[in-house]
This record gives C-alpha cells, sequence and structure tokens, in this order.
C-alpha cells in the first residue's frame, strides 16, 4: 500500500455543495459553479462520482415500508402543491443547507427518499436492514462524516459513514464494485498517520456489483493517532488478513 498516493480531502464549502448537488438542493448559479469545478479539479469529480454511486446504490438495501399516517399527509400535500404554481424556495434552501451537512452525509450514503420522507422514514428504512438505533446514533454526531471512496483502476466508487475518534462503528456503500469468485473476498482497512494499518472487516458484492454493510471493527486508532486513509483490497477468503495487498479502491480522511 502506498500512503503517498492519497488525495487530500476537500474542504467542507465543497463537500456541501456536492451533496447539494447531488441532492437537487442547489439553486441554478450554484449548479453550475459546482459544474464548472468537477472540470477544473479531478478530486471533487471523484468524490462527485462517489456521492452519486451511494445514491443511487442505497435503495436495493432497503426494505420499503410504510409511512406512518401523518406523513402519508404530508407527501400527498406535497405532491398536491407540486402541480399548481412552485412557490420560491432559494430562502428555505440557504436556511437549511447551512445546518444540513452533519445529517446530510448519512442521507446521501443511506437513502434517496429522505428528501420526500423525512428523517422518519429513512430510520424506520434502516430499522428493516441493520440495528437503527446504532445507526442512528451516529446520523446524531454532529461531527459524523462521510469520506469518499473511489476505485483504483475500475469504476467503483462509494462512501463510508464515521464518527472521528469513535471507530467501533463505521457504515459502508459501494457502487460498480465487481463481485468475487468464491475462493476470493474484499477487505477493508484504516492507514493511520504512524503508519499503522488496522483490519475493518471483509465483504462480498451482489451480482450488480453493489454492497451497503456495517462494520465493527476489534481495532481502534490509539488515542491521538489519526487516522489517514481507506484502503479496501482484495484477498484470500481462506486467508489471513494481509494488509500488504495492493488497493483496489482508496479514500482520504
Amino acid at each position: 500500500m502506498n500512503p503517498n498516493k492519497m488525495p487530500n480531502p476537500l474542504p467542507e464549502e465543497k463537500r456541501m455543495l456536492l451533496a447539494g448537488y447531488v441532492l437537487g438542493d442547489l439553486v441554478p448559479e450554484e449548479r453550475e459553479r459546482v459544474e464548472q469545478l468537477v472540470l477544473d479539479d479531478p478530486v471533487m469529480l471523484k468524490e462527485l462520482q462517489a456521492l452519486q454511486a451511494s445514491f443511487e446504490v442505497m435503495p436495493q438495501g432497503l426494505v420499503p415500508v410504510v409511512p406512518p399516517a401523518h406523513l402519508r399527509e404530508r407527501i400527498v400535500m406535497r405532491s398536491s402543491k407540486a402541480v399548481g404554481v412552485r412557490e420560491p424556495r432559494e430562502p428555505e434552501v440557504r436556511q437549511s443547507r447551512g445546518k444540513i451537512w452533519p445529517v446530510l452525509v448519512g442521507v446521501v450514503a443511506i437513502s434517496t427518499l429522505a428528501l420526500a420522507m423525512d428523517n422518519l422514514r429513512l430510520r424506520n428504512q434502516l430499522a428493516q436492514r441493520i440495528k437503527s438505533d446504532r445507526v442512528a446514533s451516529i446520523l446524531q454526531q454532529p461531527n459524523s462524516r462521510l469520506i469518499a471512496l473511489t476505485g483504483d483502476g475500475n469504476d467503483a466508487a462509494g462512501t463510508l459513514l464515521f464518527t472521528p475518534g469513535n471507530w467501533q462503528e463505521v457504515i459502508v456503500s459501494l457502487g460498480d464494485l465487481p463481485p468475487l469468485p468464491p475462493e476470493e473476498i474484499y477487505r477493508m482497512w484504516l492507514m493511520l498517520e504512524n503508519g499503522t494499518v488496522i483490519y475493518c472487516g471483509e465483504f462480498n458484492t451482489q451480482n450488480d456489483g453493489s454492497v451497503f454493510v456495517r462494520f465493527t471493527p476489534d481495532e481502534t486508532p490509539p488515542k491521538g493517532v489519526k487516522a489517514t486513509q481507506l484502503l479496501v483490497t482484495i484477498d484470500g477468503s481462506q486467508t489471513e488478513p494481509d494488509p500488504s495487498r495492493e488497493p483496489v479502491m482508496t479514500g482520504a480522511i
């Protein structure tokens, strides 16, 4: 593994713009700015592709649920208004997006339906797929972070949700990662600033190349030592985890 391949993380302002672009939450001037930025900046382009991949993949891992009555009424009212004259919404967008990033990282990584159904339905869906109480605790942390993962020599892209300083639970969403034969497995690693590599867990993909998984690593970074990079490698399914293998996906923290 080569830590020198790690790109610099994007400033929060640019990450918010990218997330707003994926969610359709930008005014025309902001959309034009994002489109120009990704043309000029390969790092922004890769992060945008990763966010879009997670946005498209996540509904495949969620079980449909019937929303509560009060949410159904809100959805019907919203749909009725949509066929009439649309109200200007720029002030609302600017007010909400100023506070949305900590929750937005979870929305982008977990569900394309959150805008229409609100966060309650998002958490109800998660309850059908994984331990929603634990996932909700990550989403509610004000410093929750979404890390973009991109393929090295392939079209794979995705995201990882975690809380800095608390590596006990991470949620991974990936797309376009080729399925492996039974004798091979994907393994995820966390690289620290001191060169130590921590094993996070293993997974394989669905037939369509997507994966949605929750890891609870046995080992966590020592206090005061920063994590710098995420890596995904291919290993033998019956062999001991080997961090020296060449990564097929990477992500800067």
